[in-house]
């Protein structure tokens, strides 16, 4: 799916996390413990650099702008806000699903790998959320100034990598 410039960089990494959440379902299906430890293990590994980050940028640019400017501002006309209005509410659909993957890592850093399947299904899930409903609803209503906004605070968490 073609995407904006800005957008381009979280986009990509939806494209990973499909991937991820597909071998995550296939592993957990499998039931072979030792894959399902190695892949648990692999995701406690890489979770915090990668997907972490990736959720606090989504959080502390989109979601925060949606949440700040419905409960301030009026928008300019019926359409606009019916607009903000499902930007807002999807951001906060997002944001409780970044929390529940946050839980399924915490239990996988435990040692609970029985989470395995319900986190593939579940990234996979929000993934295409924001790539089918977010991100072109996205492209219509931030200005290009928001939009660069996302763009610099992406770069911005990713200076330390």
């Amino acid at each position: 799916m073609k995407r904006i410039e800005q957008l381009q960089n979280l986009s990509r990494e939806h494209h990973h996390s499909l991937i991820l959440a597909q071998k995550a379902i296939n592993i957990s299906e499998s039931d072979n413990a030792e894959a399902i430890s190695e892949f648990c293990q692999a995701i406690v590994h890489d979770y915090p650099d990668a997907w972490k980050v990736h959720f606090a940028i989504e959080e502390d640019s989109i979601f925060h702008l949606f949440t700040e400017a419905f409960t301030g501002t009026g928008q300019k006309n019926i359409s606009e806000a019916k607009q903000y209005t499902e930007a807002a509410s999807l951001c906060h659909i997002l944001k409780q699903e970044h929390l529940a993957m946050n839980d399924y890592y915490q239990q996988m850093k435990a040692g609970d790998y029985s989470v395995l399947g319900e986190f593939g299904t579940l990234l996979k899930k929000h993934t295409r959320m924001e790539e089918r409903q977010l991100f072109p609803l996205l492209e219509e209503v931030m200005t290009a100034a928001e939009l660069n906004k996302v763009f610099q605070l992406s770069q911005d968490y990713r200076k330390g990598d």
